[in-house]
């Protein structure tokens, strides 16, 4: 039983206060004022005074399930920042069984880690070049078990196949946008969320009067296969600088306004993952090669993600380095702008990609998004009630409610006053299960202690294979 607490709907910020929250058998059994309720039998008595109630954070976008040969993965990081769930975006066969296994010991009580909610399977990234082939990939996908197809790559022939046969087989297509198609033309047929804001150059291109001609020159000079996935402005930031800095110059609000409204329309949604644009963009900033908690992240991948920081330093030109922290300016504006046309978006983190910090990333995305000018209740439904939603789960996430499950964060702080109270974690539930502080911060130095004592390998084992061009 949680007394006294403030119980915050993310529906539209309502608060009430001095709530008793009933949890039994892993499900919120009754929610009703603290005055009224009398503790019975043996339930543990949780006294939540001054401390406020929102469901368990969502990370819509992460590559964490790379991680599970790592003892003892990033899981357990994103529980101790209040992740309750996840969206994987990794995928292969063996992938979604190790995942299956695990969500059934969490379930079972006996792994600390976060659901994972739902994963693709192997990822399209232009393994097809005609439509036959194109259909055929997408049936293999949904045999293995896939949850939706991921696309990073590929010819428009392939591509607007895929799209068309995911109706078929009931599920859809997340990932990066293709050069070759437009936001527009991918959002009409059927796409159904946008990875980063379409990675790279991404959508935003759509907004810029010139993109016809940009467009072109980008497919007649495309840039060479990067080497690594950590970060690629290293191999594609200065070749790609003029295009960068054309859409900078032309960009159109009335044109962006128009492919958002078409995004509504068309029910296109958005995990934007601005921490990992702002990661790529300000490559070396001492705020990640610096950051304490590179302590939760093994050492192999740290000392990879080093390399490349110093190859930013070495190789970006400042006409360069302006421009794409221009451009990530831009990215901000056009996320509210989207924002306040009804776009749907959630929020994530794209753990795996250098410099994201699992668990942590995810409380810097929030701050990104406030940066972008959303406001904490926006953020708060990014990472709750949206990802509910995109996921069809509504029925058991999302709220605070009386049948939903008991995957809850406890805040020390009002999360509609200021989205730093996200951060401010006082105990979590998962499954009913009670994480206090304390705990959190155990299984925190049991993360760091962990990795501590793992070698440092070679660094291309910390290449995923599956994450393509990093994004």
């Amino acid at each position: 039983m949680i007394s006294n607490v403030t119980v915050v709907s993310t529906k539209d910020g309502t608060e009430s206060t001095g709530m008793a929250v009933a949890i039994d058998k892993g499900t919120i059994q009754s929610i009703s004022k603290a005055t009224d309720t009398k503790i019975e039998g043996s339930a543990q008595l949780i006294d939540a005074t001054g401390k406020f109630l929102v469901p368990g954070f969502l990370d819509m976008h992460t590559h964490a399930s790379n991680s599970l040969s790592l003892p003892p993965t990033d899981f357990p990081a994103l529980l101790a920042n209040g992740v309750t769930g996840v969206r994987e975006a990794s995928g292969a066969p063996a992938l979604i069984q190790a995942i299956h296994l695990q969500n059934a010991a969490v379930v079972a009580g006996k792994v600390d880690a976060p659901e994972v909610l739902i994963m693709p399977s192997t990822i399209f990234g232009g393994q097809a070049a005609t439509a036959a082939d194109a259909v055929a990939f997408v049936k293999a996908r949904k045999a293995e078990g896939a949850d939706y197809l991921k696309l990073v790559a590929g010819n428009p022939v392939a591509v607007m196949a895929i799209l068309g046969e995911v109706k078929n087989e009931g599920f859809g297509v997340a990932g990066h946008l293709v050069p070759s198609i437009s936001a527009l033309d991918s959002s009409n047929a059927g796409w159904l969320s946008m990875e980063h804001l379409g990675a790279g150059m991404g959508l935003i291109l759509d907004c810029a009067s010139d993109q016809a001609n940009i467009r072109q020159a980008v497919l007649a000079n495309p840039a060479p296969p990067a080497p690594n996935v950590i970060n690629p402005r290293v191999y594609d930031g200065n070749q790609y600088q003029p295009y960068y800095q054309r859409i900078i110059d032309t960009y159109s609000d009335a044109q962006c306004q128009s492919l958002a409204q078409a995004f509504v329309k068309n029910g296109t949604w958005q995990a934007v993952t601005l921490i990992r644009l702002r990661t790529q963009d300000y490559g070396d900033d001492p705020l990640y090669t610096n950051d304490p908690n590179l302590i939760y992240v093994d050492k192999t991948r740290r000392a990879l993600w080093a390399q490349t920081g110093q190859l930013f330093s070495t190789t970006i030109t400042p006409a360069t380095r302006a421009t794409l922290q221009q451009y990530y300016a831009l990215q901000l504006r056009v996320v509210k702008m989207m924002q306040q046309s009804g776009v749907k978006m959630l929020a994530g983190s794209d753990l795996g990609g250098g410099w994201v910090v699992p668990g942590f990333s995810l409380h810097q995305e929030f701050h990104e998004l406030a940066a972008a000018g959303l406001t904490p209740l926006q953020i708060l439904q990014m990472t709750t009630l949206n990802g509910a939603q995109f996921v069809g789960r509504e029925a058991t996430m999302g709220t605070v409610d009386p049948g939903k499950n008991a995957d809850l964060v406890l805040l020390d702080g009002n999360p509609i006053a200021d989205v730093a109270n996200l951060d401010k974690i006082s105990a979590v539930f998962l499954r009913g299960k009670y994480y206090s502080r304390s705990a959190l911060d155990t299984l925190l130095s049991n993360v760091a202690a962990a990795y501590a004592a793992m070698p440092l390998k070679d660094l291309s084992t910390a290449l995923d294979p599956t994450h393509n061009d990093g994004e």
